[in-house]
């Protein structure tokens, strides 16, 4: 019988650093109060699992199955999540990371019927990413790299799109007079989704 996650880690005090970690959390399964430095998680099955009160600080997750992850009071520092499917993951009742100058760094993730509502994301990185349907309302988004991203679908209201990077991005429609967007940076096409918020439509 393959052992949970929380098995592996039982002997580490609470302590864990630079180890290889596949193992998983069945649906439900908790995992409190631990703290993991520079592990690598790869293909690990954390779906519906929970994350209570969690450290994970330079850790690496690669082609992980996050759906539906609690992540209530867990705290990334410096943490990249590679191929990932996250879909319908609360981020934004993650413990914020203070000392991070980059709070996410997602690349090829599917993030799909997340949130990050009101939540303070400035610097993060979501590189080709899918966030379709994800929540965005009132998050902080400064200086935010969504390069490559799919956005159909996304809410923004009362975002903080201020310098954030959305060139290659696609399916987002913001609306300049109810989020904040000077400095952002679109293409050609994309400007067509924030026309399209005042009336104005690209022949």
């Amino acid at each position: 019988m393959s052992t949970s996650l929380v098995e592996r880690l039982a002997d580490t005090g609470g302590y864990a650093a630079d180890l290889d970690l596949t193992e998983g959390l069945a649906p439900g399964e908790v995992l409190a109060g631990v703290e993991l430095e520079a592990c690598r998680l790869d293909g690990v099955t954390l779906e519906k699992g929970v994350l209570r009160d969690c450290v994970l600080t330079d850790c690496v997750l690669t082609g992980c199955n996050l759906s539906m992850l609690d992540v209530g009071g867990t705290r990334f520092t410096d943490c990249r999540f590679v191929d990932c499917k996250a879909l319908a993951v609360g981020w934004a009742l993650a413990a914020v990371a203070p000392l991070s100058a980059r709070p996410w760094d997602f690349e090829r993730c599917r993030l799909d019927l997340g949130s990050f509502r009101d939540a303070d994301v400035a610097g993060s990185r979501f590189a080709g990413c899918s966030l379709v349907e994800a929540d965005l309302a009132g998050a902080d988004l400064r200086r935010a790299d969504l390069t490559g991203c799919d956005l159909t679908g996304a809410t923004f209201a009362g975002t903080d799109l201020r310098e954030a990077v959305l060139t290659d991005a696609t399916g987002y429609v913001v609306d300049p007079a109810g989020n904040r967007v000077r400095g952002m940076r679109v293409d050609a096409a994309g400007a067509a989704g924030v026309l399209r918020a005042l009336g104005i439509v690209v022949d």
